[in-house]
């Protein structure tokens, strides 16, 4: 803390912190209170969105204006996916109202999720949705300082680590994302204490660049948290020490630039692979990172809760509706539905949800458990389509096996099959890498394997945009290892983990234990014990647990 007089700090009063404080603690209140009254706090989240939308041609055409409760809604309303809106949704963006919402809604969110095969998707985020998720994107804050009884927060600056603000416009409407569009609309007022406040950082679209500006201007700020997708962390560590480096000072770890560090607010993977790494380059165990699970559909749903108990604490008050389908029955006609206060602990379910924005039990392809049920806190668990995603890339099966395809083609050789991991934390850094297991076929020349690993890198580069900006100067991922496993390894495992199912596939994404055991085939001999993760629990590896396993 010696050298915290010599950092610039933020233009606000003592007092805002204090007050602050008395908001946070207001907030959590009402947060426990709307979690105890669970069943009334969502039915009225319900109500008042349907009550909204009743005199649309959604509203109308499924009696909304009628709705009193669940069981109501879940008679009218079917689940869907992002197929079934896409008419409706395109005409919106065309400047149609009372279509799904009765108002324009200017900003639309594009995502290029796997629950459509990987085409572009552009969500809509109504002026409602965007007041809520400020509400809800505060809520993992403000339980932080109510935690803590921190009351000196806003005398130093909050650093955002996000996309580009630029939007691009598209007829009447304005094309961005959501972690932009929240940084775009936050409240002038936080605007004191938050960086980057310049045009050129926020615009910049080359990640590298951008956290390279960064750290060159802000080096001398009392930053006290970092806000942002968390495999973004480490690489701003790395261009602080060299910014301070270029200054002729001498730093070994972050605390030394930016003592008064102890918060880190992420989001988008999971937060614990990260906080051994993040504690080392800090270069103290005090500090705290804050989990958030996050779409654009409808924005934070749950954050951290400082219990010390698994899994994130539900957000049930802020403009989201959310049904629950067990995983087994997701994307089937008629799936059994259920309501927040009726899940069950252990179960894996596809997440339904009714929002602000349009978008009525719309199925948003990903899995939770819930942890505990009073509280209710859930863990993210996988993507229903089955993805890979090591820095929010979620790289979809098809994806992998056109980069697979391509690099045969490029390279020669066939294989007898071939699965897909990640390894998170690679040499002691927050960046992650690729793993693609093969098995050649016997007598056939196999490919050279670096050129094969090169070929598959460049593929997937050019079927995922996001793969493609983190392995740009490998500012998040890592050239990808591609391990040649043993003739026979993919029997071996059919029969050790399918039992030998004929209807069984090898899977095209494997989790931690898995991989450990297909390393282990490589090795010669079983993985050692307590080499492997639980199943399912690696935010770099989800897969269905039904038939696509």
């Amino acid at each position: 803390m010696s050298s915290s007089h010599a950092l610039k700090q933020p233009p606000v009063p003592r007092a805002f912190g204090r007050a602050l404080l008395l908001a946070a603690r207001w907030r959590v209140a009402r947060w426990d209170d709307a979690l105890r009254r669970l069943e009334r706090t969502q039915t009225r989240e319900l109500v008042a969105i349907c009550r909204r939308a009743r005199d649309t041609e959604f509203g109308l055409r499924h009696q909304l204006g009628s709705v009193r409760g669940h069981r109501d809604f879940a008679a009218r309303v079917a689940v869907r996916d992002y197929d079934a809106f896409a008419p409706s949704l395109e005409r919106m963006r065309k400047g149609e109202t009372n279509v799904l919402l009765p108002d324009f809604v200017r900003y639309y969110g594009h995502s290029s999720g796997s629950s459509v095969k990987g085409k572009n998707k552009f969500l809509p985020i109504s002026d409602r949705q965007i007041r809520d998720q400020i509400g809800s994107g505060t809520d993992g804050l403000f339980r932080y300082l109510a935690f803590r009884g921190e009351s000196d927060f806003t005398s130093g600056y909050t650093l955002g680590l996000f996309p580009p603000t630029k939007m691009r416009p598209e007829g009447p409407v304005l094309i961005t994302s959501n972690p932009a569009l929240m940084l775009v609309k936050r409240p002038w007022v936080s605007r004191l204490c938050f960086l980057p406040n310049d045009r050129e950082c926020m615009e910049t679209a080359d990640y590298d660049r951008k956290i390279e500006l960064i750290a060159e201007r802000h080096l001398d700020h009392d930053v006290r948290a970092i806000t942002g997708t968390t495999c973004w962390f480490s690489l701003l560590f790395d261009k602080l020490l060299a910014a301070a480096e270029r200054r002729g000072r001498r730093a070994r770890t972050i605390g030394e630039i930016w003592p008064n560090l102890t918060l880190f607010l992420g989001g988008g993977v999971s937060a614990k692979p990260y906080l051994p790494v993040i504690r080392e380059r800090v270069g103290k165990r005090d500090v705290t990172l804050v989990d958030t699970y996050n779409a654009t559909e409808g924005g934070v749903y749950a954050a951290s809760d400082h219990s010390g108990e698994p899994g994130m604490l539900v957000i049930p008050d802020r403009g989201v509706f959310f049904e629950f389908v067990p995983a087994a029955q997701a994307g089937s006609a008629s799936p059994r539905r259920l309501p927040l206060w009726e899940v069950e602990r252990g179960p894996v379910y596809s997440v339904v949800v009714t929002t602000t924005s349009g978008l009525y039990a719309y199925e948003i392809g990903d899995l939770v458990r819930f942890t505990s049920l009073e509280p209710p806190r859930l863990e993210f668990v996988g993507r229903t389509m089955g993805c890979l995603s090591a820095t929010q890339e979620l790289a979809t099966h098809n994806e992998i096996e056109q980069a697979v395809s391509g690099a045969l083609a490029a390279c020669g050789g066939m294989l007898v099959d071939f699965t897909a991991s990640a390894d998170i934390g690679v040499e002691g850094t927050a960046r992650a890498r690729y793993v693609l297991f093969i098995e050649p076929v016997q007598g056939v020349a196999a490919p050279d394997i670096g050129r094969f690993a090169a070929e598959f890198d460049a593929g997937m580069s050019r079927v995922n945009y996001v793969y493609r900006e983190h392995r740009d100067k490998e500012v998040a991922l890592l050239a990808p290892d591609v391990v040649v496993l043993p003739p026979g390894s993919v029997k071996r495992f059919m029969t050790e983990v399918r039992a030998g199912n004929v209807q069984s596939k090898f899977p095209r994404i494997v989790d931690d234990e898995w991989k450990e055991l297909l390393r282990s085939y490589v090795r010669g001999g079983p993985p050692s014990p307590g080499s492997a993760s639980p199943r399912a629990t690696n935010p770099a590896a989800a897969c269905l647990p039904s038939n696509e396993e």
